[in-house]
């Protein structure tokens, strides 16, 4: 019973985690799209390079007007059975208009992009244009500013509250067919985008649900709990997990493990910071931790700007900074060891085992993918290396010898004088 359960979470994690990764379509037919990297097959664009290296591009100049055309759900196996892919004369099925639009204009189509409607929202919020959302699909009512760009929100319907899916594809693409066509008849210069918030449909329950960055702006009592033998701070826009904490304080090592010891755990969260604060009393120990986290709007990273412990009324700094992740992914680390303040004193030491974080975009209290702390180069990878460079130097080794080898130059000649040796004893 209990392998049948772990089978179960691993299915379901892993269908959350692909349900993060969806297409983007992207044309034009005023500009080239060449200029844009090439999506590399079996390759996820992170959200932070989809807004670095696709969307800021096209958004610069009094030109640079962007039409979104968002919805709820996409994934590439809709347009495998929507669009009529199989069929050699097919005009593209339910996607007839975004297929058209594909083959005849400059094209890019990106098949894995994390998070796309978050890299969306960051540029809305950035944008230094107009942006404009489109009501009732009608994109002739919209007052563009031709001497800025514009940035066109076209929220498309639900394909979760449609009673056929085929159905309410093919009525997107018939809004995005007219909303283009508007803009083409208004003389103006853009670039189409066509993605969803995620690649699997929702709960019909919870479908009205906008996935935002949730806000509290007053520090909120968190849940504390045991999963897989550590202890989950689980909250709604904040999650630390850790299996264990090991403390070396004036020559004594605690070991935090427990959760039941855990009290005063709080938080607060905003779109770009967040902190998280607890404490931790057993026998002798009496710990408080706070961790404050604030996002970088120049990298789109996420990383701890000020950690601290209280130990005998005693506050101590500790250095984390190396905690960071794109936003969207949290932050896991096996061993993240031997953590010390900024000054010279000693007394104090944090270890983590089994750590992992996230404080910005999290869905339904689940952890995104994680991003982790070993380096590229571990110590297995060292021990390879020089395993392979002794292997090659001993061949070249080899190989210098048996270019040392002089064979023989000189040959008896039947026909002519034996060369003789003269051998004295």
């Amino acid at each position: 019973m209990e392998g049948v359960f772990r089978t179960v979470v691993v299915i379901c994690s892993f269908c959350f985690v692909l349900s993060t990764k969806v297409p983007v379509l992207l044309w034009s037919p005023t500009r080239s799209l060449v200029d844009l990297p090439q999506s590399n097959a079996g390759k996820t664009i992170v959200s932070t390079d989809f807004s670095q290296q696709y969307l800021k591009p096209l958004i610069t100049g009094k030109d640079g007007n962007l039409v979104v055309f968002l919805q709820d759900k996409l994934s590439l196996q809709d347009f495998t059975q929507h669009a009529d892919v199989y069929n050699p004369e097919s005009d593209g099925g339910a996607f007839k208009n975004v297929k058209g639009f594909m083959d005849e204009l400059s094209s890019l189509s990106l098949p894995s992009v994390h998070l796309p409607s978050l890299a969306i929202d960051d540029i809305i919020k950035t944008f230094k244009g107009k942006v404009h959302q489109v009501k009732d699909h009608d994109a002739s009512k919209v007052d563009l500013d031709h001497q800025v760009p514009n940035l066109i929100i076209v929220k498309l319907t639900s394909i979760s509250e449609s009673p056929n899916e085929a159905e309410g594809f093919k009525k997107n693409d018939e809004v995005i067919g007219r909303v283009t066509g508007q803009l083409a008849k208004q003389g103006v210069k853009y670039t189409a985008l066509y993605t969803g918030q995620s690649s699997q449909a929702a709960d019909p329950s919870q479908a009205r649900r906008k996935r935002s960055l949730l806000s509290v702006d007053a520090a909120a009592d968190m849940p504390v709990t045991t999963v897989a033998n550590g202890t989950l701070f689980n909250s709604s826009c904040i999650m630390l997990y850790f299996r264990s904490i090991n403390v070396d304080y004036m020559n004594t090592t605690y070991n935090i493990s427990n959760p039941k010891m855990v009290k005063n755990a709080t938080y607060s969260c905003d779109n770009t910071t967040a902190s998280l604060s607890f404490n931790y009393a057993e026998g002798q120990l009496n710990m408080m931790m706070d961790l404050e986290m604030a996002v970088s709007n120049v990298s789109g990273y996420w990383s701890i700007s000020n950690a601290s412990v209280e130990l005998d009324s005693q506050k101590y700094e500790i250095i984390m900074d190396s905690v960071s992740a794109p936003v969207g992914f949290s932050y896991h680390c096996s061993s993240l060891g031997r953590l010390t303040g900024n000054t010279t004193d000693k007394n104090l030491t944090v270890s983590f085992l089994g750590f992992q974080l996230q404080p910005f975009g999290l869905t339904d209290h689940k952890f995104d993918d994680g991003w982790d702390c070993i380096p590229f180069f571990t110590e297995l990878i060292w021990m390879g290396l020089l395993s392979m460079l002794v292997v090659l130097l001993i061949l070249l080794f080899g190989f210098s010898m048996l270019t040392s080898v002089i064979t023989q130059d000189r040959f008896d000649d039947p026909k002519g004088k034996t060369i003789t040796v003269n051998v004295s004893e």
